[in-house]
């Protein structure tokens, strides 16, 4: 199994020293961020995507990535995820073919859409819209990446008319995955167009996504074609201890899910780190344990962590990614599923 590291730039006070850094600073963690995930053996590293909130400063993935593409050699450039839901495919497919040519074709893009109101409200979209925004405007960027011409129409954005995209992709395949929940749209709409699958798992108990990832696998073969690659995510720290780790993430982890507008209600953290939650927090003997039993439930192929979460200053997330990479990864790449 890979293991890669996923960031959103989020912009919090530290809750031991109330200081927040600016949002040059933090665009240059993300920056660093992803420099240190190559040097310490991660295969991927992803940079998600929001718009007009509070804590989320990264508007333009693709731009992030872009100058990661000069700083770095082998590690997969992700998003986590680009929202195809409320983006123009057409400059989506522009923008994206061109950052796997700065990158070498080391692009990998997750298409999704907002789960947060404003950017419906700000791009005059119907919020009910997602799932029919999300499957069209995936249609056309795949057909825009691999026709030399495309003439189409739909339902929300004007036609095109004999439409060659410029520039062209650098790798031979499309490296579109699709995002996903507990719901079976993209789930159908991966399999139908054969595309590989990312769930958002780090909210829930993980047996919930067990009949979302084996549905998957079910479509997939319903279609009489091999399923394709799976992956997952999961809030994570790591210390030298259990004990360690959890007094030190705790109020971090706190100050990430209750920010004013969060959809999260009575927190509890002993739960959420616990051996049912959702979140991977402890030893690394501890971690390498909980992501083989997740690969056992699931039996996926990639799993993000997203260390740099609620106000974590970057020497703990630096110093975490490299414990990860130094005891953990090296576990976790035979990890097969039983």
């Amino acid at each position: 199994m890979e293991l890669g590291l996923i960031t959103f730039g989020s912009l919090l006070p530290d809750p031991h020293t109330g200081a927040t850094a600016s949002q040059h600073a933090r665009i240059e963690d993300v920056i660093r961020g992803g420099r240190d995930a190559e040097e310490f053996g991660f295969s991927w590293y992803a940079v998600g995507e929001h718009h007009f909130g509070d804590r989320d400063v990264i508007s333009s993935p693709a731009l992030v990535l872009a100058a990661l593409a000069r700083e770095t050699s082998t590690i997969r450039l992700a998003t986590g995820t680009t929202l195809v839901a409320n983006r123009d495919p057409v400059l989506v497919a522009e923008d994206y073919a061109t950052l796997d040519l700065l990158s070498g074709g080391r692009l990998e893009i997750v298409a999704g859409g907002s789960f947060f109101p404003e950017p419906y409200r700000v791009f005059g979209q119907e919020p009910e819209s997602k799932a029919a925004r999300k499957r069209e405007n995936v249609e056309l960027l795949l057909r825009l990446w691999t026709e030399e011409r495309v003439t189409w129409s739909g339902s929300f954005r004007p036609p095109l008319e004999d439409v060659r995209l410029q520039p062209r992709l650098f790798q031979d395949r499309p490296p579109l995955w699709m995002s996903g929940g507990t719901g079976l749209e993209s789930v159908e709409l991966a399999a139908e167009h054969g595309l590989p699958l990312i769930l958002g798992t780090t909210a829930r108990p993980a047996a919930d996504f067990v009949p979302v990832f084996d549905a998957y696998r079910d479509r997939a073969r319903e279609r009489g074609g091999a399923p394709g690659r799976l992956g997952a995510a999961s809030h994570v720290f790591v210390a030298e201890t259990s004990q360690r780790a959890r007094a030190v993430w705790r109020e971090y982890v706190e100050a990430y899910v209750n920010v004013p507008g969060s959809p999260v209600r009575d927190f509890d953290f002993d739960a959420y780190v616990g051996p049912d939650g959702p979140a991977l927090c402890g030893s690394p003997d501890e971690v390498v344990d909980r992501l083989g039993r997740l690969r056992e439930q699931w039996g996926h192929d990639l799993h993000l962590l997203a260390v740099d979460i609620g106000g974590l200053p970057y020497d703990l997330v630096r110093d975490t990614a490299e414990l990860l990479g130094d005891q953990v990864l090296p576990q976790v790449r035979g990890l097969a599923r039983a």
